[in-house]
């Protein structure tokens, strides 16, 4: 049996396999008695027909009314069913035959006396019992064929075995379904377990739950509350890390700006250059950093409102028209509906888009090509943003995704944390982010809603 064979089929298998054995072992036990009772039955209706026959018949009566006799057992054995018919015998003191039925099979009068015994003539086996008269030494044998009382053993086992296996496969399935509702606690532990959120950890609900499930709800309700209190340590660090950075990244940016100003040093000029781009940079990292801990918040704790798509796109790609073409940059915006309406959150939404937007302008370098699209199909909506840049290779696809990992032009200043964002926006909000090759020739990123 598999080692991940399941709680419910595991039972099912034990259960099964007890009723199987248990029944069979009933079955068993029920011929074998019912054998022994029609042993007993019949062992004691030879011994009282060969009881009557010694207190009616004598040598004298048999001598006088042999021939008689003779055509009276005849007629009435052919008469009789197989199954229940007997044969009888009388000796004499020496083995002499002296009167018998015409089933009586032959045997040797010498060699059986009083008692129950087996012999076989004819090729068949039988069953008699002998009776030693009370007078004249007469011998009086009564039997019948051993196969008779086998039939009749079967014939009444199978009548008492029947309803057994008739109401087995009906005991089989009720003990299926009690399996399953004797196991419908832990199923919807297990439902409540699937549903958990890591942004939304709830615990456990153990009402009706057995005892022997108990203390599995209690141990997950404790690593829930653990891992609840983990994250929310690990969202206010960043939070609070990135808000005390801001204002003192903002000041020794506007230091270096003042002493660019007054430096005329080519030397000491070029070296605040590089700083004012490294301290850029990390107000951009601190920025993002900021923008990731607030979009992790479960969108619980939010407002969900209708959120026009085309228009959050529209004014993404307005507010960074002048920055597309100070870097050689084309832009537009397409859309197919006047409004493309879904619930949400339109900050989230915004920072979503405008990260895209970024990300294009960023790697997609100059004169080069970019289009923001939003439309609906079948399946539902669709953002689409996509640049004639150089692209992204299929292996670093699914990478992207992860945080600081920055693939293609690494001196471009990115913090390797957009596509992260855009993948958490867009998974609050129940879509999914798809990456291809664009048309255009660059990388296409197209984010899907479900309807």
């Amino acid at each position: 049996m598999s080692d991940n064979l399941s709680l419910r089929r595991r039972l099912a298998w034990y259960l099964v396999t007890v009723v199987l054995v248990t029944s069979a072992a009933s079955g068993i036990a029920v011929y074998l008695e019912t054998r022994h009772e029609v042993n007993e039955v019949f062992n004691a209706s030879l011994a009282q027909t060969a009881r009557i026959l010694d207190s009616l018949i004598s040598r004298a009566q048999i001598d006088a009314n042999g021939d008689a006799w003779q055509r009276a057992l005849q007629h009435e054995t052919g008469k009789s069913a197989d199954h229940t018919r007997l044969f009888l015998a009388v000796y004499d003191a020496d083995g002499k035959l002296l009167l018998h039925s015409d089933m009586a099979p032959p045997m040797d009068g010498k060699q059986h006396r009083s008692g129950y015994f087996e012999f076989a003539s004819e090729g068949r086996k039988w069953f008699a019992y002998g009776l030693e008269a009370s007078r004249d030494g007469l011998l009086i044998v009564v039997g019948q064929r051993s196969q008779d009382r086998a039939e009749i053993t079967e014939h009444i086992g199978s009548g008492l075995l029947l309803p057994l296996v008739l109401l087995l496969p009906v005991a089989l399935v009720l003990l299926w379904k009690l399996i399953v509702v004797a196991l419908r606690p832990l199923d919807d532990v297990t439902a409540q377990v699937r549903r958990q959120d890591i942004r939304n950890l709830k615990p456990i609900d153990g009402t009706g739950v057995p005892h022997e499930i108990d203390p599995l709800v209690q141990a997950l309700n404790r690593m829930i509350a653990d891992l609840e209190a983990a994250y929310a340590r690990e969202h206010r660090f960043v939070s609070d890390a990135s808000h005390e950075l801001r204002n003192p990244l903002a000041s020794l940016l506007i230091n270096v700006d003042n002493a660019l100003e007054e430096s005329r040093d080519a030397a000491i000029t070029e070296s605040l250059q590089s700083m004012k781009t490294s301290i850029k940079r990390l107000s951009h990292l601190v920025s993002q950093l900021l923008e990731l801990s607030h979009c992790e918040n479960p969108l619980s704790g939010r407002t969900l409102q209708a959120v026009d798509l085309c228009r959050v796109c529209r004014r993404v790609v307005d507010s960074f028209a002048s920055r597309a073409r100070d870097a050689g940059v084309e832009i537009e915006f397409q859309t197919t509906q006047d409004r493309c309406e879904i619930r949400g959150d339109e900050a989230l939404l915004t920072s979503m888009v405008a990260n895209l937007v970024d990300n294009a302008i960023k790697y997609g370098g100059r004169d080069s090509r970019l289009r923001v699209r939003c439309a609906r199909d079948a399946y539902g909506w669709q953002i689409t943003v996509e640049d004639s840049g150089a692209g992204l290779d299929a292996e670093h696809r699914e990478k992207v995704f992860e945080r600081f990992y920055r693939a293609g032009d690494t001196h471009a200043g990115g913090a390797g944390l957009g596509l992260s964002i855009v993948k958490t926006i867009a998974e609050l909000h129940g879509a999914r982010v798809e990456l291809d090759e664009s048309g255009l020739g660059g990388l296409k990123v197209e984010i899907r809603f479900d309807n």
